[in-house]
């Protein structure tokens, strides 16, 4: 808390999942075996988990997988958590499960999930994770290439104006600077995340990864008093498309909400 999340600085952590089942067992032939009938879907196609088990072992640089391909472990694979532990100490503080933040509140946002990915699949498009949520990251098998930009690097990132959260920036792996020229003055922080290892990617920062080989990652999402601020601010961009009163009443209450959570939080030390 002290040193990333509350500064909002990157960082990987190179054994927070040392002792986690998962690394042991989770493989491509593992779910292959024992999950095939999964199912999750990509741009409205559904595949079964062993099917696209099949296509991203078999995905080339000319040829890759369709991606991404995730499964929400709460929704659609509870037997996978008893091999994620232990949890993350600062995911005891994750705001996204109080009973304060209701449907209504903000539509659904999965806290647990696992994607998979064949070699050379880049992330379909730059972006900051909505809302504004820190992103926790744990590779399980293989390798993956993140790539991070700082928050201030928005002006370079030419945001989609209805969903600010993405950036337009087409074949950004290849980009035209032409077309894209200011995108030419970001500043990329690379490194490549190994198995067992977890990255850490604050609010606002834009982000993308490449799978180097076949990966299996956990994708965690934190939300906390320090990034309840752009939570906030995308949450009543999105209401206000609706009506500016309903986006008004909900900055209100996330306000309010704000204060309750803080408070029952200092209590509980």
């Amino acid at each position: 808390m002290q040193e990333y999340v509350i500064p909002n600085k990157p960082v990987i952590l190179t054994d927070q999942a040392k002792d986690w089942e998962a690394m042991k067992l989770f493989t491509p032939e593992y779910f292959k075996k024992n999950f095939p009938d999964k199912t999750g879907s990509i741009k409205e196609v559904k595949y079964s988990l062993g099917q696209y088990v099949d296509m991203m072992l078999a995905a080339t640089e000319d040829n890759p997988a369709p991606y991404p391909f995730k499964l929400d472990i709460d929704i659609k694979f509870q037997e996978l958590k008893q091999y994620l532990q232990p949890g993350f100490e600062v995911l005891k503080l994750n705001r996204l499960k109080s009973r304060l933040l209701n449907r209504r509140i903000m539509p659904y946002a999965s806290t647990l999930e696992i994607f998979f990915r064949g070699p050379s699949g880049w992330f379909p498009y730059l972006h900051y994770d909505l809302y504004g949520l820190y992103a926790i990251v744990t590779q399980v098998y293989g390798r993956k290439q993140f790539t991070v930009y700082h928050p201030d690097d928005v002006k370079y990132m030419y945001p989609d104006p209805e969903h600010p959260w993405m950036s337009t920036i087409e074949h950004y792996w290849k980009p035209d600077l032409n077309k894209f020229p200011l995108f030419a003055k970001a500043t990329p922080i690379s490194d490549v995340v190994h198995p067992g290892e977890t990255i850490f990617v604050p609010k606002g920062y834009w982000h993308t990864a490449k799978s180097l080989e076949p990966t299996i990652s956990i994708a965690q999402d934190l939300l906390t008093h320090y990034n309840w601020d752009v939570f906030k601010r995308d949450l009543i961009f999105y209401k206000k498309k609706n009506s500016a009163i309903k986006a008004a009443a909900i900055g209100a209450y996330l306000t309010i909400a704000d204060s309750a959570l803080s408070l029952k939080e200092a209590v509980r030390g």
